[in-house]
């Protein structure tokens, strides 16, 4: 019974101990899986991440490039319209030379040519400022431009030197799953090994016990049968001396009777039978006084 006990505690411990490396291993590979997943779906994100801004800064360097395409040609453009106001002012000076050198019948001619140089130097101003206005609005939007795309450079060497520590810690931690996996299947297996031992243990044990306890019961039951059978003679003794001494009392109160019956006969006998009586003893004890004397 004892044997039985200490294996079945044996056991128990034995089983106890498997559980727990089993819940160990089992939590290291859950944090292990995690990491893995965590780490793969990092390099999915930088892969997208990378995807956009790539798009992103490919957009931005075909905006930039077409921005600085129109600033070049609104330089032109200005070039060429101060190239023309600088004709259009020595047209405009030789024209006022002539209204105030000039004959009086070539003035109304220089006069209209005078107002139509001037309108055309207005136009030419009018463009100027144009091109000027959208020259600072494209340089504007050209330096907001090459700042989103240096933004966008940066995060994509921030993506990039990400992903080197990311491929490492998926490869150790692939490498750490094929060796979890494994030990934690063995261990699910022993635990199971060890819980049918313990069950089977157990369960000898529960025999073992419940044979016990019917031995004990069976023990009690014939304990008290022995007190109770002692408890029967106990009693039948106790009734049989009762009875003796019921009987001895009436015994004896027979023997006080007829004593006091034969002491009422004897006082009413006559003196001279009594007298009789005593004289016959006392010659009894004479004759044997003489026959002791005599064998002395």
């Amino acid at each position: 019974m004892a044997s039985l006990e200490s294996l079945t505690k044996s056991y128990r411990a034995k089983k106890a101990e498997v559980a727990k490396l089993r819940r160990k291993s089992q939590d290291n590979l859950k944090a292990t899986l995690s990491l893995k997943r965590r780490s793969s779906s990092g390099l999915a994100s930088i892969e997208r991440k990378k995807e956009s801004l790539s798009r992103q800064a490919s957009h931005v360097a075909q905006m930039l490039n077409q921005y600085r395409a129109q600033r070049e040609s609104i330089a032109r453009l200005k070039i060429a319209a101060e190239e023309r106001l600088r004709r259009e002012q020595d047209t405009q000076d030789s024209i006022k030379q002539q209204i105030d050198y000039g004959a009086p019948e070539e003035k109304a001619s220089a006069q209209e040519r005078l107002r139509f140089v001037n309108e055309k130097i207005t136009e030419l101003h009018a463009e100027m400022k144009e091109r000027e206005a959208a020259e600072g609005r494209l340089e504007k939007q050209i330096s907001d431009l090459e700042k989103e795309k240096s933004r966008l450079d940066s995060q994509l060497k921030k993506q990039t030197h990400a992903k080197p520590g990311l491929v490492e810690q998926l490869k150790s931690s692939e490498k750490a799953v094929s060796m979890l996996r494994p030990r934690v299947e063995s261990l699910i297996k022993r635990e199971a090994t060890a819980m049918k031992a313990l069950q089977s243990m157990e369960k000898k044990l529960a025999e073992a016990l419940a044979k016990r306890r019917a031995a004990m019961r069976k023990a009690a039951a014939k304990k008290a049968a022995r007190r109770k059978a002692a408890k029967r003679k106990a009693a039948k003794k106790a009734k049989t001396r009762t009875r003796k001494a019921a009987r001895k009392g009436r015994s004896r109160k027979k023997t006080r009777k007829m004593k006091k019956a034969k002491r009422r006969t004897a006082a009413k006998r006559p003196k001279a039978r009594r007298a009789a009586r005593k004289a016959r003893r006392k010659t009894t004890r004479k004759s044997a006084k003489s026959r002791r004397s005599r064998r002395r």
